[in-house]
């Protein structure tokens, strides 16, 4: 019996396998994790991160330089807000879909923090195509540093900004 993962818009094959009835599961596991593998040296600068389920991604050896400095240009204009979008990492209180509540994205922590509307923050324009808020997409609401390898790297970026900046202007 052949087994493929086809694209889900275009419909083209992924991955394609011959398989025995017997071991239909083994092989839908094995293809599956070739697919995952694939993942670990992927470069995600311009994916379109909308609605994909990445929590088991692994992002081991992926070029995320690009989304760093994108997310290191958005704490650089509004860096009073920084130690509070730290401290809704490591609360699980960041939700990457949204911009308003509780928990919301990156732009949304921020305009939480600073006590306004997220379309109102000045020198930072709401923009769900950059890549910083592509990222985020994938931190859902309870998401910690410990739960989530999203919200690690958002931690761990967010820290490095923070103690580049205290140390370069003696804070």
């Amino acid at each position: 019996m052949k087994i493929e993962i086809k694209n889900r818009w275009n419909g083209a094959v992924i991955f394609s396998h011959e398989a025995e009835e017997n071991s239909i599961a083994i092989t839908i596991n094995k293809m599956v994790a070739d697919a995952r593998a694939k993942l670990a040296r992927a470069d995600l600068a311009r994916a379109d991160l909308t609605d994909a389920d990445l929590t088991d991604a692994n992002l081991t050896d992926a070029d995320l330089t690009p989304i760093r400095d994108d997310i290191w240009a958005v704490l650089s204009s509004a860096p009073r807000e920084v130690p509070a979008l730290i401290q809704a990492l490591k609360d699980g209180r960041v939700d990457g879909s949204t911009y308003q509540g509780e928990c919301s994205c990156l732009v949304g922590t921020i305009a939480m923090a600073r006590g306004v509307f997220y379309g109102n923050l000045e020198g930072l324009k709401a923009n769900s195509s950059r890549p910083a808020e592509r990222f985020f997409m994938g931190i859902r609401r309870g998401d910690t540093p410990e739960t989530s390898q999203f919200s690690a790297l958002a931690l761990k970026w967010s820290q490095d900004w923070l103690d580049a900046m205290r140390s370069a202007f003696g804070q």
